[in-house]
């Protein structure tokens, strides 16, 4: 629900904007981090992971960042997750 509260600022900021009134104040660094890579084990559609030769490996699933093959150079947000949804269900389904 709108409370009215909102910075004055350009761009506008949220609804919810409190100000900084009373210090003291901290600042922390904050650095960007890799949420998967992009290796990981070779699967089939259906989250199997192959053998060097190509051949499913029984009972051996992978789903999530762990499966390799999906991404390269860049991936769009939120993309990771999805991967993980996705074969985590279709593996889960053949497990």
């Amino acid at each position: 629900m709108l409370d009215g509260r909102a910075a004055a600022t350009t761009p506008p900021k949220s609804n919810w904007a409190i100000p900084l009134v009373c210090p003291p104040y901290y600042a922390f660094p904050v650095t960007c981090g890799i949420t998967f890579t992009f290796g990981g084990l070779h699967a089939d559609t259906h989250g199997q992971v192959l053998h060097e030769t190509g051949e499913p490996i029984p009972g051996l699933f992978v789903c999530g960042e762990m499966l390799g093959g999906l991404f390269s150079g860049n991936y769009p947000g939120g993309t990771g997750l999805t991967s993980g949804a996705v074969f985590g269900r279709r593996a889960g389904s053949l497990a």
